[in-house]
């Protein structure tokens, strides 16, 4: 018999599903297109200080997105939809 908790100790036997996994995946797929569109928008920017903007920009989503427990489901679902909204605004420009 085994428990699994938190750094914090908070039991999480049991609360693990399969489909959690699946989107924490998802997070981690969609802040990989976020780089892209921020390493993107980085490069073409004619204002130097607009691209260390965007650099400094990614590196602090890299840490969020470090920072998400892969064990809080609601966590995960929160920060998934930051990173999509931050998707749509820099596709939007993009057009």
């Amino acid at each position: 018999n085994w428990t699994l908790t938190t750094t914090e100790g908070k039991d999480m036997s049991g609360s693990w599903r399969t489909n959690d996994t699946v989107a924490y995946d998802k997070m981690q797929e969609r802040h990989t297109m976020l780089t892209h569109l921020l390493v993107n928008s980085a490069r073409s920017a004619a204002d130097p200080d607009a691209a260390a903007g965007l650099r400094a920009e990614m590196i602090r989503w890299k840490d969020d997105t470090l920072a998400v427990d892969g064990y809080d489901r609601q966590a995960i679902d929160t920060h998934a939809a930051r990173i999509e909204t931050r998707i749509q605004e820099l596709s939007a420009r993009a057009i």
